[in-house]
């Protein structure tokens, strides 16, 4: 969702701008503009951020209506832009791919900038990086805010020049090449229907340069108009002072044109542009287009950025061609802000970006909260009604359930009696039992004693341990077995004896056998029999 107004802070090198657009359809209006131009740099220190912060306030005081949430437009000084080529991976790789690239292409550690990203071609392998160290942009941001503007998006100027060519040229057949020469740097973006590709210089359109320390880059550690890029150190070394004119300018720019033009057209598969626009205050240098034009066999022209537009303030705001020149920038900030399908990247340092999405989710969660709260008050009316009639119906079913209980506690009572004498029964049961195993046992040992015949006993008794064993001593009367011997007889009647024990379903097992044959005519024995756990006694 797009919002319907916007304000645009343009912090350039050289001029503050501020614009108040609104849209109505697919139409931009530009309904209030003011400038302030800051002074030449000199002096020991860079007067830049002082200037700019006193030259937001000269703007609010100006526009008093003109307060609220604005789009920044950064300084090409103050941003670093890169193209990047990767492969054509999925989202998720792709991003590790652009964090490790950017961690090689940035001169600082990532934690002391703010970076982003953006897809620069239609086959998604061409990647614009831009970053901004924190140190700069974070006073930046807290100067707008004091003023009383409060910055929504903080926006490179490279991209802001785009989307102004976009608004001018909606929809160029072949690319094209503007240049947005600024006081202290120049944007070089090459757009046509394949994308787009954008370097930075580090020269402008500044006639008298400072030679001071407040000049020099943030980026290399160098005066503007020497360049640390591959692309231009041997030029750099070759060209130590700014140009002078036009003519020198176009010289320098020519050269840094060829070099970036074979580069995006090698590297990013672009194709050579077939005209110039140029932009921002340094295009006004005398003889530059026409000294171009002859250098680059190109025609070159001036981006009109603000004829594309409705201007509802008056050509009286907009009273000089500098302003004219330099309105590309401000308007490309409200179309990436107001119109759809423009380039747009954020470099908002991450405080601000936690306390803008704060802000943004309060109303919601007040919002969230009161529906809540009201949500929560009819059912706990109803909540309420139900507990009172579930306590009504409770009661009147409790009542109804004291008898039963009563009842229910005669019959628990019941079944534990009912329990016990089953108990007291079985336990009798078991005794009886007992008593006619030890009848049937005794009989039974009696009888197969009778079978073997003049067999009798003389003492049993019961061993203790598990499994029961019962301890048995007998005699066995020998008829035949002489005085001095045993009966051919006897060792068959023994063998007799001990059988019949064991077939016995009362005996488990026969052990510990023993004879004694020393009283003639009598065989004492003695033995152990163990008891069937099956038949118990």
């Amino acid at each position: 969702m797009y919002p319907q107004r916007t304000l645009v802070l343009d912090c350039g090198a050289s001029r503050t701008a501020l614009g108040s657009f609104t849209r109505r359809g697919c139409r931009l209006y530009l309904e209030a503009f003011a400038v302030v131009p800051l002074g030449p740099d000199s002096g020991p220190t860079d007067p830049w951020l002082e200037e700019t912060r006193a030259a937001l306030h000269d703007l609010r005081a100006r526009l008093p209506s003109a307060a609220g949430p604005a789009v920044l437009i950064l300084p090409a000084h103050l941003t670093l832009t890169r193209m990047l080529a990767i492969p054509r991976v999925a989202a998720a790789q792709r991003a590790r791919i652009i964090g490790f690239e950017a961690a090689q292409a940035v001169p600082f550690a990532l934690t002391d900038v703010v970076w982003d990203h953006l897809v620069a071609g239609r086959q998604g392998t061409d990647v614009l990086l831009a970053a901004a160290r924190l140190d700069a942009v974070e006073p930046l941001c807290a100067a707008a805010q004091a003023a009383g503007f409060e910055p929504q998006f903080l926006l490179p100027s490279a991209l802001a020049t785009l989307a102004g060519f976009r608004i001018a040229h909606p929809a160029p057949a072949q690319p094209v090449l503007i240049l947005n020469l600024g006081a202290r740097s120049t944007t070089l973006l090459l757009a046509g229907p394949q994308g787009f590709a954008a370097r930075t210089l580090p020269f402008g359109g500044q006639l008298n340069p400072p030679s001071v320390p407040g000049s020099i880059n943030p980026w290399t550690g160098t005066a503007p108009w020497v360049s640390a890029t591959p692309w231009t150190s041997e030029l750099a070394r070759t060209m130590p002072t700014p140009p002078a004119d036009g003519d020198l300018l176009a010289a320098r720019l020519a050269q840094e044109i060829t070099r970036t033009v074979g580069h995006f057209c090698d590297q990013d598969g672009m194709d050579a542009p077939v005209r110039v626009y140029l932009t921002g205050g340094g295009s006004r240098i005398a003889s530059l287009a026409e000294a171009l034009t002859v250098r680059l066999q190109l025609p070159v022209g001036w981006l009109d950025a603000l004829g594309a537009i409705e201007n509802d303030c008056g050509e009286s705001r907009v009273d000089s061609a500098a302003n004219a020149l330099s309105m590309a920038d401000l308007i490309g900030g409200a179309a990436a802000r107001l119109l759809p399908h423009q380039p747009l990247l954020d470099l908002q340092p991450p405080s601000r970006r936690r306390q803008q999405a704060y802000r943004r989710r309060r109303p919601w969660l007040i919002a969230a909260a009161v529906f809540a709260l009201a949500a929560l008050v009819l059912p706990m009316v109803h909540l309420r009604r139900l507990a009172r009639e579930a306590q009504r119906k409770t009661a009147a079913i409790e009542r109804a359930l004291v008898p039963l209980r009563e009842r229910d506690t005669r019959n628990r009572a019941n079944l534990r009696q009912i329990e016990e004498l089953r108990r007291q029964v079985l336990a009798l049961q078991g005794v009886y039992d007992r008593r006619a195993s030890w009848v049937e046992f005794l009989a039974d040992l009696q009888d197969r004693l009778a079978g073997v015949e003049d067999v009798w006993l003389e003492k049993l008794q019961v061993m203790p341990g598990t499994p029961v064993k019962l301890a048995i001593s007998g005699r066995l009367l020998d008829r035949a077995r002489p005085p001095d011997g045993t009966g051919p007889l006897t060792p068959n009647r023994i063998q007799s004896l001990l059988t019949g024990l064991g077939q016995s379903a009362f005996i488990a097992a026969v052990e510990d056998e023993r004879f004694d044959t020393r009283q003639p005519g009598i065989l004492k024995f003695d033995c152990v029999l163990v008891l069937d756990s099956r038949h118990p006694l």
